[in-house]
């Protein structure tokens, strides 16, 4: 099968969601399938990043992005119906070499990441379309609204109004767009997406390895992207009222802040007494090992969480939000903590903390639920599904990308 993939990020490093999926979905499918990678690069990846796409077997093609240009078309497009985060990748360069590779390559499937990235295919017309919305975003920034700053949420409640309708329009111009929480299909279909589909979600399989070597002192940690607006804000939350409440009880409690894109107000929590901003790391097994809780107190987010599937893979007992929870499905009350304010979060923490024998049998839990239910090679299977079915049909409709 041919797959032309298209995505708005270079999916090397995989050091934040959308990166991540696009990396280990591209290596699943490279094994089976000739994967064509269409993507961005605006400079700042890495030396030697188209390399490591091309050594799976993956064709890369790359446009280059200006960032002082999208930023420029982001703000001219903040009068109109467009989403900014749309306008800011809108190219029509891109979008040309997407119509000269589908002529060069033909193709048996679009597949495109993200609806900012819905206008590279526009006109295109194919039988086998995909939009990978992931979660619904217009829901995410409705639950931002009430953690930002004053003078940021008429901005944001502007750019929710855009996405809402944007993101089911574009959904619309696809065969099917997926997501991997139930929670943001209904919202979508509610809305007006009714070919939201629910498809799985995956996790690093090399993390089921990991065992448990746990630190003297009583850890936690939070793993993300730490530039990323729902990130940076739990992890801001975590260290400034649910670890001071724990230490409470727990004086030796330590939190490890874990990822890439630290900034600012961010970087300054490691002056906090048991705070530790480390960046990023090239091997997350250690720390996972070394964590006795997994603490994401994610207070707006939509969709599945890499860093719970992460954490849960790994055998680190995980405490949480009941928006982070949902998306684990049903479940998630047998398979982890939750809680909805800083006292509740401390209190279960400092429950699994002072009963490991319990919350071990919970991460033992948890970990095979995420063997079972979390697999890239599924999601990969969703795609030949696809395929398939558009391939069946009698003289199918031709959807306009």
């Amino acid at each position: 099968m041919r797959i032309l993939y298209v995505a708005a990020r270079f999916p090397w490093p995989p050091d934040r969601g959308d990166r991540l999926t696009a990396h280990a979905l591209l290596r699943v499918l490279a094994r089976d399938h000739t994967i064509t990678l269409l993507s961005y690069v605006d400079g700042s990846e890495p030396r030697g990043a188209i390399a490591e796409l091309e050594a799976l077997g993956i064709c890369v093609e790359t446009v280059p992005l200006s960032r002082s240009r999208s930023w420029a078309q982001a703000w001219l497009a903040l009068p109109g119906g467009e989403p900014s985060q749309v306008a800011f990748y809108r190219s029509r360069a891109m979008r040309e070499k997407a119509q000269r590779l589908i002529e060069r390559d033909r193709p048996d499937l679009l597949y495109v990441q993200l609806f900012r990235m819905a206008p590279a295919v526009e006109g295109i017309d194919h039988p086998a379309t995909v939009l990978f919305l992931g979660d619904s975003i217009a829901m995410n920034l409705g639950r931002a609204l009430q953690f930002e700053s004053w003078w940021r949420r008429p901005g944001i409640i502007w750019e929710r109004h855009r996405v809402a309708a944007y993101e089911v329009a574009a959904a619309r111009r696809f065969r099917e767009a997926w997501v991997v929480s139930a929670m943001d299909r209904d919202d979508l279909v509610a809305r007006g997406a009714t070919n939201a589909r629910l498809v799985p979600h995956g996790v690093d399989e090399s993390l089921f390895a990991v065992r448990p070597a746990r630190a003297p002192e009583p850890r936690l940690m939070f793993l993300g992207n730490l530039s990323v607006p729902h990130n940076a804000d739990a992890a801001m939350f975590a260290a400034r009222e649910v670890l001071p409440l724990l230490q409470r009880h727990q004086p030796r409690a330590t939190l490890w802040l874990v990822g890439a894109g630290a900034r600012g107000s961010v970087r300054a929590l490691g002056s906090l007494p048991g705070v530790k901003v480390t960046g990023a790391v090239p091997d997350l097994g250690p720390i996972f090992a070394a964590s006795h809780v997994m603490l994401a107190p994610l207070r707006f987010s939509t969709g599945i969480q890499n860093k719970v599937l992460e954490a849960m893979a790994a055998g680190v007992p995980v405490v949480t939000t009941p928006n982070a929870a949902a998306g684990v499905g049903p479940q998630a009350e047998l398979l982890m903590r939750i809680a909805t304010d800083a006292p509740g979060l401390a209190r279960a923490a400092a429950g699994l903390l002072a009963d490991p024998a319990g919350a071990a049998e919970m991460a033992a839990r948890a970990r095979e639920h995420a063997r079972r239910h979390f697999s890239w090679d599924a999601l990969g299977h969703e795609l030949e599904r696809a395929v398939r079915d558009a391939a069946r049909l009698v003289d199918p409709p031709r959807r306009r990308a």
